[in-house]
């Protein structure tokens, strides 16, 4: 079958209510809230939104209940997302996420699953795999997630790997290794690396190349850095925002912008600072999906022309 995308994408479709205090505040205390929003959200609706923005062609696989709301579903379509895996589960609830973001842009998050939870009896997603150059597995139960690398590699697929915040509380040492042993390239922040090293029992960012191809780390307002088998390390500044207003789905944005520049035959460099520039424009307004830009906006401010 040859592809019809380029990207097909796993992981969570929620609903997002996003809330701003100026700290956290202690057990047992309230906090007052400045500004709350709800909006659409999900790691994979926030990445598969983006590279559709971006040029890519994006198939999303996820599991929702019979209350998602029509409006999301006709967002989604609008953005010409390939929605053939999009499961609406009988009598399902739609995943939720209350995300609380501090003065200094800190984050907490409390996820609801919703139909997400019952992943691992889901069937998998055969059009998404066989229709899609690379797999991107996010958010969702482990299990289902090695079933799918197993079936994409058993097919010739790449598959990135993006765990996110969940793997600190879902993934286990085994499972993580599992999924890991599969992945041609791996996608974390300072704080998920400190844990896939722990799981793995490695002492440096460098050892995880020895299982993967690539390891794609964000590191705050340090930017980026890429690293390759091939002894490459590739460090990427960051892209700065007209403004920073939430940075819920930046991240997701970031995935996009790489894989934009990725699909594209660019160079490493170039897929780098594509991804800075997309997370960029995230961070400018509320929600993880309300300031998708262009092709021409992310190359624009990449490069500051369009000559990529």
């Amino acid at each position: 079958m040859k592809n019809q995308n380029y990207l097909g994408v796993l992981g969570h479709v929620a609903i997002d209510t996003i809330c701003l205090v100026r700290r956290f505040p202690s057990p047992n205390t309230c906090e007052a809230v400045i500004d709350r929003r709800v909006e659409f959200g999900g790691t994979g609706a926030n990445l598969a939104v983006y590279a559709a923005s971006l040029g890519i062609k994006t198939a999303l696989c996820s599991f929702v209940g019979e209350d998602f709301p029509e409006d999301y579903m006709q967002w989604l379509k609008s953005k010409k997302i390939d929605l053939s895996d999009l499961v609406v589960i009988k009598n399902g609830r739609t995943p939720s996420i209350i995300m609380v973001s501090d003065d200094s842009h800190q984050q907490i998050g409390y996820v609801d699953q919703g139909a997400m939870v019952e992943q691992d009896k889901m069937p998998l997603p055969e059009h998404t795999i066989m229709s899609s150059e690379v797999l991107h597995i996010g958010t969702g139960r482990p299990g289902y997630a090695l079933q799918v690398c197993r079936q994409a590699k058993a097919r010739g697929k790449k598959i990135g790997f993006d765990p996110a915040q969940e793997i600190h509380y879902v993934y286990s040492a085994k499972q993580f290794s599992d999924v890991f042993s599969m992945t041609d390239m791996f996608f974390c922040n300072e704080s998920e690396l400190k844990v896939a090293l722990s799981y793995l029992d490695l002492k440096k960012s460098a050892d995880l190349l020895e299982h993967v191809e690539m390891l794609i780390m964000t590191l705050g307002k340090l930017g980026s850095r890429i690293m390759t088998k091939r002894g490459e390390s590739i460090d990427i500044p960051p892209c700065k925002p007209k403004k920073v207003v939430d940075t819920t789905g930046a991240g997701d944005a970031y995935r996009a912008g790489f894989y934009a520049g990725l699909s594209r035959g660019l160079d490493l460099e170039k897929c780098g600072a594509l991804a800075s520039s997309a997370a960029s424009f995230a961070v400018e307004s509320f929600g993880g999906q309300t300031n998708p830009p262009s092709w021409d906006d992310v190359k624009e401010r990449a490069f500051h022309d369009s000559s990529a």
